[in-house]
């Protein structure tokens, strides 16, 4: 792989997680690291920042700081940049970057609406340059485990899905964009997409689709959402930021196939119940997904590997659910088409 250098444009919570995995990339004597960041509020750079996942290990040690875009475009040399803004702004400085000759590895949602994504492709194509969106369930190994398992057959085909991914109210956004209408999708957008990606990555696009949500301070600050797909397949998630802020985030799955039930409780062993035989476990490997995930760009721009496991059109697939899953919801959980 080609050396690579990487600009972290925004320096949330999010940011310091790409960055630990970008940290985690160089100990393992891979020719990757991040030469800057830029965030136009000085502060975000000794925030003590938490939010809902770990994002020990970012180190800001011997990266170049900047609170103006141009003046680190002029003065670095990027490989690429990661873009770490707030949802509303992904399409404009994406399109802005792209068209400026930059690979650009955005974090998720791609952008609010399936017009918006178009319009990123598009100026990706125009470009020449690489597009990725970083679903990192795609890459996360408990949920790798899952897709192997669907992949295989083994237990014939999956009957039910359902989903949890649960948080505590989203404070961490500087100047609370979080619980800001307009700038957001709500928790379907920013906490469900995660679970909706990988329904649409195990399975394609479903037939159907239902929500109801509750409201708050923010639009569908909680939802139960629903995916209806021709051979009678049902997937269903919750998501939502409307617990406790002593709650521990949640992420589970459970999975009815044919002929087996497969469960994950967030952390530790995908636990396997056969229809046949005696329950065991599958252990995940330890691996930093998010690593995973920014070395598979950097070996897309290094021309190491094609793009097969997470085009930017399939992303676009990922964010026009949750638009019609917001529909729905508005509509007082109405199945829709898709």
């Amino acid at each position: 792989m080609q050396e690579t250098k990487v600009a972290i444009l925004g320096y949330g919570g999010i940011a310091r997680q790409h960055l630990a995995g970008i940290g985690a990339l160089a100990e393992r004597g891979l020719p990757i690291r991040c030469v800057a960041v830029c965030d136009r509020d000085p502060k975000q750079f000794e925030a003590n920042l938490t939010i809902n996942i770990d994002n020990s290990g970012a180190s800001l040690e011997g990266v170049h700081l900047y609170t103006d875009l141009d003046e680190m475009l002029a003065k670095e040399d990027i490989t690429y940049v990661d873009i770490c803004l707030p949802s509303f702004l992904h399409k404009e400085y994406a399109v802005s970057l792209l068209r400026r000759g930059y690979h650009v590895l955005c974090e998720k949602p791609m952008a609010l609406t399936g017009a918006d994504c178009e319009e990123m492709i598009a100026a990706a194509e125009e470009s020449g340059k690489q597009l990725m969106i970083g679903q990192c369930l795609r890459f996360e190994p408990a949920y790798l485990v899952l897709k192997d398992l669907v992949d295989s057959g083994k237990y014939g085909n999956v009957r039910i899905m359902h989903c949890d991914r649960l948080s505590m109210s989203a404070v961490w956004g500087s100047g609370g964009w979080y619980m800001k209408n307009g700038r957001v999708g709500g928790s379907m957008m920013e906490v469900g997409i995660h679970d909706f990606d990988m329904a649409n990555f195990l399975f394609g696009p479903p037939q159907k689709v239902s929500a109801v949500s509750l409201g708050g301070e923010a639009l569908h600050a909680w939802a139960n959402t629903r995916f209806i797909y021709d051979d009678g397949k049902i997937v269903t998630c919750n998501c939502g930021w409307i617990d406790s802020p002593t709650f521990v985030f949640k992420a589970a799955y459970h999975v009815t196939f044919d002929q087996a039930t497969v469960v994950f409780e967030g952390t530790g062993a995908v636990h396997v119940y056969p229809a046949e035989g005696e329950p065991y476990d599958i252990t995940p490997p330890d691996i930093n997904y998010m690593a995973e995930e920014i070395l598979y760009f950097a070996e897309i721009i290094s021309g190491d590997r094609v793009n097969e496991k997470l085009l930017p059109a399939s992303t676009k697939c990922t964010v026009e659910l949750v638009n019609a899953l917001q529909a729905s919801a508005e509509q007082g959980g109405v199945p829709l088409d898709f």
